[in-house]
């Protein structure tokens, strides 16, 4: 199983006139060093909670369909394909009617819908590939606060450290992917 980046997020996961005020700082002096400095402690917020803040597209590739195809980095926002070799050794889009995607769970599953199975595929490493989007959205309207706090938190304590700032990694707590 392999996992890969496809598309970057576009946007970022707070606003950088909040992250301006973060850094007690006017005007756009800082913006391309706290774009960065938003950048990397998201990557952080990805990374601890398993979740996709902003929407970003993946692919996952599998040696052959094995029960449930689990999608890391919720929320999913959509399947975009279901690829694989079949086995005769073609190339084939699986029909989205045969299969469920089950988006309430995080992380989402891909199952086969009722009535069907996986097909055979051929004896191949990365005989099956799931691209698919998730995040939040475009941008850090829909980012949980908490989140949002967390961020802004590390970036005030990145600028005018705070012993007392251990508190933060708790607003990451809930939503963690187990």
């Amino acid at each position: 199983m392999t996992e890969r980046l496809i598309t970057a997020p576009a946007g970022l996961a707070v606003a950088l006139v909040a992250a301006r005020r973060a850094a007690r700082t006017n005007g756009t002096a800082l913006d391309a060093e706290l774009t960065e400095k938003i950048q990397g402690i998201t990557d952080d917020v990805e990374h601890d909670t398993g979740r996709a803040l902003i929407r970003q597209t993946w692919a996952l590739t599998l040696d052959r369909f094995d029960g449930a195809i689990k999608l890391a980095h919720p929320p999913l926002i959509s399947v975009e394909h279901v690829k694989f070799y079949d086995a005769a050794g073609a190339l084939q889009t699986l029909d989205p009617q045969d299969y469920q995607v089950d988006s309430v769970s995080e992380p989402a599953f891909i199952v086969p819908a009722p009535g069907k199975s996986w097909p055979a595929t051929a004896a191949r490493i990365n005989a099956v590939e799931v691209q698919y989007v998730c995040g939040y959205g475009l941008d850090d309207v829909r980012v949980p606060p908490g989140i949002k706090e967390y961020i802004l938190g590390m970036i005030e304590n990145h600028y005018y450290p705070n012993p007392s700032a251990e508190y933060l990694s708790r607003r990451l707590d809930r939503h963690k992917v187990y």
